[in-house]
């Protein structure tokens, strides 16, 4: 529900100033949260200035900016602005960016061709503490993690739960769980 998100105070953080009001435009289009756009900066170093004096909750920033790019910039702005979330808006449709932003701490992955349909729930997401990648970021991810044949993270128990599961999967029920394991 649209009503519920948190306030955003978005900093737009890009190189072309086209795009920035762009940026600006599709937040205003997309609801009342263009006249929560706090700062704007043209280059990684004014970015990352911008959010230390602004202190915005979300940093839209672009990935390719002079002077530093938006990598660079976000990882300095998780580093030194660790409350503001910062979320990537990218030309490049290349996962090496996308995992990229991903390590440097970006919440968030929008390419500039969908930026139109995904801007807006992007920093809404991302404002929530929430991630946000497009469907074919999360397919490229998937992709990748089932090519790696890594495994899938997984929580530790307890001997005392795993003897726990066991007796389950044994088809024993909750009563007769409570008197093998001497509970009451």
């Amino acid at each position: 529900d649209d009503g519920e998100w948190q306030e955003a105070r978005a900093a737009i953080l890009g190189d072309g100033r086209g795009e920035r009001l762009g940026a600006h435009s599709e937040l205003r289009i997309g609801g009342d949260l263009a006249q929560r756009v706090v700062a704007e900066a043209e280059d990684g170093v004014a970015a990352l200035e911008s959010t230390q004096a602004h202190r915005p909750t979300v940093a839209v920033l672009d990935v390719s900016m002079p002077r530093m790019t938006g990598l660079q910039a976000a990882r300095e702005i998780r580093a030194h602005a660790p409350d503001t979330r910062v979320l990537m808006l990218s030309m490049h449709d290349d996962e090496r960016y996308l995992y990229e932003a991903l390590r440097v701490g970006a919440g968030g992955y929008v390419l500039k061709r969908a930026a139109d349909q995904d801007l807006v729930r992007a920093v809404r997401a991302v404002n929530d503490g929430e991630p946000f990648l497009t469907d074919d970021a999360q397919r490229s991810l998937v992709k990748a993690w089932m090519e790696s044949g890594e495994e899938p993270p997984r929580d530790k128990l307890t001997d005392r739960e795993l003897e726990v599961v066991k007796l389950i999967a044994e088809a024993h029920t909750n009563k007769q769980i409570a008197e093998i394991l001497g509970l009451s």
